[in-house]
């Protein structure tokens, strides 16, 4: 029974750390806040991302530029969109207030191509022709068969990055579980009647005895 008593003390003291660790890593969160526009011409722009760099958490800027994502306070949020070019915005660790509004202007990232010619063919045939049989640069033919080889492309898989849609899927999904228990703590089972009961009983059936061999 004292052995009882000593486990029941213990699972206590877990639970109040682990409520003051909560309550510790809630002060730390900030939201973050604000939009996005043109340099010169104050525009918005919308579908930009921006994501914790990182981390998985990230969201898409709105038709009107807005955008809102949680963080903590010390985090970098990085803003990339193609066309512009990116940056980066660090939130101050000794930020003392739990929301943080900003306002990002960007400038055009504009970049020439080489000139190149596309040719097309006239028929299905000379395009099956050219396919079967024209001589390519060795080097080049080795290249792509080693860059779409199975290997590779599992390799890119495994380490490719969170896109931003990725990342905001998993942010809603995140948010959709913290307003489920706005104001309150998430359900802690160490503070369930029902999951103590059935501890009771188990404890009292010599579920936790140690059998003889």
């Amino acid at each position: 029974m004292r052995g009882f008593i000593h486990t029941i003390l213990a699972l206590i003291a877990v639970a109040g750390f682990a409520t003051a660790s909560f309550a510790q890593n809630n002060d730390k969160l900030v939201q973050v806040t604000g939009v996005v526009r043109m340099q010169d011409t104050s525009d918005v722009i919308p579908y930009m991302g921006i994501y914790v760099k990182n981390s998985g958490v990230g969201t898409l800027s709105s038709e009107n530029g807005l955008f809102s994502l949680l963080a903590y306070k010390g985090d970098t949020l990085v803003f990339s969109r193609v066309g512009f070019k990116p940056r980066e915005l660090v939130i101050p660790a000794n930020w003392d207030k739990n929301f943080y509004t900003t306002t990002q202007y960007f400038v055009q990232d504009t970049f020439v191509l080489n000139e190149f010619v596309v040719r097309s063919y006239m028929t299905a045939d000379e395009f099956d022709y050219a396919m079967r049989y024209k001589e390519y640069d060795p080097d080049l033919n080795a290249a792509i068969k080693e860059n779409t080889s199975r290997d590779v492309i599992t390799m890119m898989m495994r380490n490719m990055p969170s896109s931003s849609g990725d990342g905001a899927a998993l942010l809603q999904r995140q948010q959709s579980y913290n307003n489920s228990y706005y104001g309150q703590q998430a359900p802690i089972g160490l503070f369930n009647p029902f999951k103590w009961a059935d501890f009771y009983k188990s404890v009292q059936r010599g579920d936790y005895r140690k059998k003889k061999n």
